[in-house]
């Protein structure tokens, strides 16, 4: 919806201008100007969303649906990310579920909303979430921020956490707190507390692999970057509940990292 927006928009100006204004070469001006004046009529487009976002569920379908829309259009104009994702049968539609993956780039949130459909929200360093805008949203979206010099806070968000997982809501974490190494796709850190949030809500999890985001930083905005993903079978809770938050960090790190490694075999 997003992108067709903003096309509309693109289109909509550089003819405007080239008809009543000048035409003829003057086209090409009106054209890159478009570009400017789409965007930002398509941000006014989704600032005037926000009361809407804060009012609603956070499992509210249209809400997460703007959301995806936002996303796809920011991946498809401005990152320029191709995406192949394999596995999304593996998805449950339903029920408890934390989504885990290796995290190598800020693209890397836009990325799961191109594979989770059903609502999915995220927890986010505190200092993503205080950004203007960008904080208000996530917050909207029921995203719960991990403060790192304040147990007692970490403590209350995951409490609230674990309510909206229970509600049916997904949650994506990154596991590894943060970009660790931006030149290497594997997991290179394992913070067991990251599946503490699964545990306690009884959530099944879903690992993925995502290849490919450590070249965006190269490429974008001027050259496409080819991304692959990877989502693996979910692993039950009741396969994991008896196991400890570090038996199941280091069961995800193996089956996320040894699919990267077998892809950088491949590209060697």
């Amino acid at each position: 919806m997003i992108s067709f927006i903003y096309v509309v928009l693109w289109a909509l100006f550089t003819y405007l201008m080239s008809f009543y204004v000048l035409g003829g070469f003057w086209i090409i001006l009106w054209f890159i100007l478009g570009a400017v004046a789409s965007f930002l009529g398509t941000v006014l487009i989704i600032l005037a969303h926000f009361p809407y976002m804060k009012y609603t569920k956070f499992s509210n379908r249209y809400k997460y649906y703007l959301s995806r829309s936002t996303s796809h259009w920011l991946i498809i104009f401005f990152m320029r990310l191709k995406i192949e994702i394999k596995g999304k049968e593996n998805i449950p539609q339903e029920g408890p579920l934390c989504v885990y993956a290796n995290h190598k780039s800020y693209a890397d949130p836009f990325i799961v909303f191109e594979f989770m459909r059903r609502p999915t929200t995220f927890t986010p360093k505190m200092s993503v979430y205080k950004a203007p805008l960008i904080g208000l949203w996530l917050k909207y979206l029921g995203a719960f921020p991990i403060d790192r010099s304040s147990d007692r806070n970490t403590a209350r968000a995951m409490v609230d956490a674990i309510k909206v997982i229970k509600d049916g809501m997904a949650m994506a974490i990154f596991p590894e707190g943060g970009i660790k190494d931006r030149n290497d796709e594997k997991m290179v850190a394992m913070r067991a507390g990251a599946y503490r949030v699964a545990m306690k809500a009884g959530a099944d999890l879903l690992p993925v692999s995502i290849q490919g985001t450590t070249l965006i930083k190269h490429r974008a905005p001027w050259r496409r970057t080819k991304i692959q993903v990877l989502i693996h079978p979910v692993v039950k809770y009741d396969s994991i509940k008896e196991k400890t938050t570090s038996e199941v960090a280091d069961l995800m790190f193996h089956i996320i990292n040894d699919k990267l490694i077998q892809e950088n075999h491949k590209a060697q």
